[in-house]
């Protein structure tokens, strides 16, 4: 499954490398592609929904504008 996030509050490499991270932490995240204002995450099947990469981005501190999720 394929998830798209956009992001509010990320100014710098440090900001990137947090979202990573977080997401990257999650149990089913097999890919977390980060850049400026925006994440795309591949997970397996149901394993991780888009609220629990949305708690994971904010608890770093960041906003989720919004959440698309595709196959």
């Amino acid at each position: 499954m394929k998830h798209t996030l956009t992001i509010e509050g990320m100014s710098c490499g440090h900001c990137v490398r947090a979202v990573e991270e977080a997401l990257g932490a999650l149990h089913g995240v097999r890919v977390a592609s980060v850049e400026m204002g925006r994440a795309v995450v591949e997970t397996d099947a149901n394993d991780v929904t888009a609220a629990a990469l949305r708690n994971a981005v904010e608890e770093e501190g960041y906003t989720v504008t919004s959440a698309e999720t595709g196959h």
